[in-house]
């Protein structure tokens, strides 16, 4: 057996784990006779807006998986934990001023840069440009949406940093270990370079590598984890009526993807010897 069987099978596990997602969301937020989105107030939609964007990072996650693109599942590795992450906590804290927080914390960035173009049209003496105007409408849009004023907003946030929020869902280890090492694909740091994008030379002299780096199996472990973690808490949370139907599934996919990892663990241990 060569590891492409073991891509296989962790390529259809997380297919199975993706349908899962999509299943529990469909099944909470569109209408089931019109298989159409139904309308949700803006606490559903954080969570809701959440899973959908955690089903579309998946899909692309397994393309450039399917594409032998390490480089870019990477990145897209670390933005599944964040989303999975910030998702998770908000379902365990489950009060209002956490998703309140939630959504403040993001305007941050839109109320500075709101301030900065009010600034440069004062420095102008009131003169203003077309962009300016179309930025600031966005801008503003976006608060009536949220139902925030301007005014509310300031630099400083009680939305709690990644670390505190991995750390109440996944443990203090999970930031450090996987969060810690994620950074350097998402920033391009010098082992990121070094690993998927230089091939060393003699005497300390490397090339460039242009070409695209194998994805491996261990690669989809932890987005197939979360996939199921995430789907027995939100199950769980919303009291499915099929709750138990689901939750036999995820049992069945949590197991299996344990098996897997064991005996691709052997594997490559017994490659290892030989």
């Amino acid at each position: 057996m060569d590891e492409n069987k073991f891509m296989d099978a962790y390529v259809e596990l997380l297919k199975q784990t993706i349908n899962l997602l999509i299943l529990i969301t469909k099944h909470r937020y569109f209408d089931e006779v019109k298989n159409q989105p139904k309308s949700i107030s803006k606490d559903e939609a954080i969570i809701g807006g959440n899973l959908t964007r955690l089903i579309k990072l998946n899909t692309s996650f397994l393309e450039n998986i399917c594409n032998g693109k390490r480089e870019i599942a990477l990145i897209i590795s670390r933005c599944i934990a964040e989303t999975a992450i910030n998702t998770q906590y908000m379902l365990i804290e489950g009060e209002e001023k956490v998703l309140r927080n939630y959504i403040k914390y993001s305007l941050i960035a839109e109320k500075e840069l709101w301030t900065k173009i009010k600034d440069n049209i004062v420095d102008r003496k009131g003169s203003i440009q077309e962009i300016e105007k179309r930025m600031l409408k966005s801008i503003e849009n976006s608060f009536d949406s949220s139902e925030f004023d301007l005014e509310e907003v300031k630099r400083s946030s009680k939305w709690k940093s990644i670390a505190q929020r991995a750390k109440v869902v996944a443990g203090e280890q999970f930031y450090k270990v996987f969060y810690g090492i994620g950074s350097h694909t998402v920033h391009g740091n010098w082992q990121d370079i070094l690993v998927h994008h230089l091939d060393e030379g003699d005497n300390n002299n490397f090339k460039l590598n242009l070409e695209w780096n194998r994805p491996r199996p261990q690669l989809m472990e932890c987005a197939i984890a979360f996939n199921l973690i995430l789907t027995k808490l939100f199950v769980e949370k919303e009291k499915f009526k099929e709750k138990s139907s689901y939750l036999q599934k995820v049992q069945i996919l949590s197991e299996y993807q344990i098996e897997l990892g064991e005996a691709h663990e052997n594997y490559l241990t017994n490659k290892t010897k030989c």
